[in-house]
């Protein structure tokens, strides 16, 4: 989307900034209790990353393996393993850590952006703006017909409004993580082929980001001042993760 680019968690890789820079500050304070694992150096891996389900869920090979689950990234098992070699202290350690300890709050006010700031951002009202007008645009909905008709045909009933899945996975219990059970990986599988033989998130993104650049060119000044405030924070976490990590 044009706003991501001004948006302080816009792009996935900034959020993976951000996201290793506050783990770095949770492992400072974990060591200083003289416990050791770091696990904020683990990259990423890009296999993993979830994928953006705003307007459903559409990849067809990670739907045919995962349902509407996601494959245990780097980080997931990387946290898992410490809390399994560093035992209850370690644990205990880290939750302490990440759940308001104070030398943490400290640090992570300088490398990541503070929340009202984030949800009070120009460009995340911007963002909320051109959403409302683009739903209001009559091709949004007729972008959602062949969709509906695709799933029809499957045997499935769409959700209506602004929900893009169907009544049945909807339906499937919580407890099963709409993962790895048959039925979640045969409707995962069906919702995903119709979103993308209809093309409906690549059409309803299109739209989204059409209403977004005029709001974008009248607002530019004000943008590029929040645009500059995030690479300083990038920048700092970058550091951050650079000496702590």
């Amino acid at each position: 989307m044009p706003l991501d680019e001004y948006a302080f968690y816009g792009r996935h890789s900034d959020q993976q900034v951000f996201e290793a820079a506050a783990r770095a500050a949770i492992e400072e304070c974990v060591t200083s209790k003289g416990l050791t694992h770091s696990i904020a150096r683990i990259q990423a891996d890009p296999a993993t990353d979830l994928d953006d389900r705003t307007f459903g869920i559409w990849e067809e090979r990670r739907a045919a393996r995962y349902g509407f689950g996601f494959a245990a990234s780097p980080l997931d098992v990387a946290l898992e393993e410490a809390r399994a070699i560093g035992g209850m202290q370690w644990s205990v350690a880290w939750d302490s850590c990440s759940q308001g300890d104070e030398s943490v709050t400290e640090a992570m006010r300088a490398v990541t952006p503070p929340q009202d700031e984030r949800l009070n951002s120009l460009a995340s009202r911007l963002e909320s703006e051109a959403l409302t007008k683009a739903r209001k645009d009559e091709r949004w909905q007729r972008a959602r017909e062949p969709w509906e008709q695709c799933l029809t045909e499957a045997g499935l009933t769409p959700e209506s409004g602004e929900h893009y899945g169907s009544k049945q996975s909807n339906a499937l219990p919580e407890t099963d993580g709409r993962g790895g059970i048959e039925e979640g990986i045969r409707l995962a599988s069906i919702e995903a082929r119709c979103n993308t033989e209809s093309r409906l998130t690549q059409t309803l993104a299109d739209l989204e980001a059409a209403y977004q650049q005029p709001l974008i060119d009248a607002n530019q000044a004000a943008l590029n001042e929040e645009k500059e405030r995030k690479q300083q924070l990038l920048e700092a976490a970058r550091a951050y993760i650079a000496a702590h990590g």
